[in-house]
């Protein structure tokens, strides 16, 4: 018997799925593939390559909805990050694995998900927290917590006049003799979005195994599309232990003719310190069509004294830098859905 890879085994699993899930015509199999070619630099030196997910993440995956009649539904949502410039896929259904029943009283949401103070940094992001010229507020105090597994969540229904909201609590699932409840993810977001104006908040807490990694997230985020522009704000601050970093950005997205620019700049403080940053990116998309776009970025950090961060891609990982140093950024690719 051949020896699968994981990677084959994913891909084997997926099409399996797919196939049998031919016959049910809600199932809907769908995906992003972002490739380009980036060059990103610090006091380290520089470095060139194929990036990906500059414009969208890359991913592939299956979803489904059942219509169990009386305004009640099922449905399934699974979805897996890959890397198109090396062919690497990710392990299992990395991005998102979830079943959910729908109503009139909202949703009820079990299994691997977004977080929900993730989707602020996401959605009030002009690029949309993907290539050089992400925001950086869900990665300014070490690793992000962008998906939470052991999830629970539950989505107030739509027809609330522009309210939403969405309660999440994610189990540590650690033995009952054990007195840490590390991994043990608390997190809220409560949004309206009318017309023109979309304002939301969100909140959460991470326990760590020690009280000093605990983690404590809170972000703000509000746009306005005045139609020939659509200039957003998203401010967000992370507490992990004792080091404090607040973010605030100010973005904006202008569409010209079968296209967009994006530009945002931003400015980041640990508090208590000089280990602060600036950023500023500008872009563009080019829609060759519904599907496809083209793309430029370029992005420029400075740091201050006691900051030495450096731009990175997927794909690319960012230089050394030394502390008070800049660094540059700039890609251009092509973004596909299916």
């Amino acid at each position: 018997m051949h020896n699968l890879t994981p990677s084959l085994m994913a891909a084997a699993a997926l099409a399996a799925a797919a196939a049998g899930a031919q016959a049910q015509s809600s199932v809907t199999l769908f995906g992003t593939v972002d490739v380009g070619v980036a060059r990103v630099t610090g006091a380290g030196g520089s470095r060139t390559g194929l990036s990906n997910s500059g414009a969208n993440i890359s991913r592939y995956g299956l979803r489904g909805v059942e219509d169990l009649g009386g305004g009640l539904s099922a449905g399934f949502w699974l979805e897996a990050g890959f890397s198109p410039d090396t062919g690497e896929m990710g392990a299992g259904f990395n991005r998102r694995a979830t079943v959910s029943l729908t109503g009139r009283w909202g949703e009820v949401r079990l299994g691997r998900d977004d977080s929900a103070t993730f989707l602020n940094t996401l959605v009030f992001d002009p690029f949309l927290t993907n290539g050089v010229g992400g925001t950086n507020t869900f990665v300014m105090n070490g690793p992000p917590t962008i998906q939470i597994s052991n999830a629970v969540s539950y989505f107030a229904p739509s027809k609330l006049g522009g309210f939403y909201g969405q309660v999440q609590h994610a189990f540590s699932e650690r033995l009952s003799t054990d007195p840490s409840s590390g991994g043990e993810y608390t997190g809220t977001r409560l949004g309206y979005r009318q017309a023109a104006l979309h304002v939301s908040v969100s909140a959460a807490n991470l326990k760590g195994t020690t009280q000093a990694q605990d983690e404590r997230f809170r972000n703000l985020g509000v746009s306005y599309d005045f139609g020939v522009a659509q200039p957003m704000l998203l401010w967000a601050g992370h507490k992990r232990g004792s080091v404090d970093v607040r973010g605030l950005q100010l973005g904006v997205k202008v569409p010209v003719g079968a296209g967009e620019i994006r530009a945002s700049v931003g400015r980041y403080d640990t508090r208590g310190t000089e280990a602060d940053w600036r950023k500023f990116a500008i872009g563009y998309g080019h829609n060759l069509s519904k599907r496809t776009q083209l793309y430029a970025t370029y992005a420029r950090l400075n740091n201050s004294g006691g900051s030495q961060r450096a731009i990175g891609v997927l794909g690319v990982a960012a230089p050394t830098n030394v502390p008070g140093g800049h660094s540059n950024g700039y890609e251009v690719g092509v973004r596909h859905f299916f």
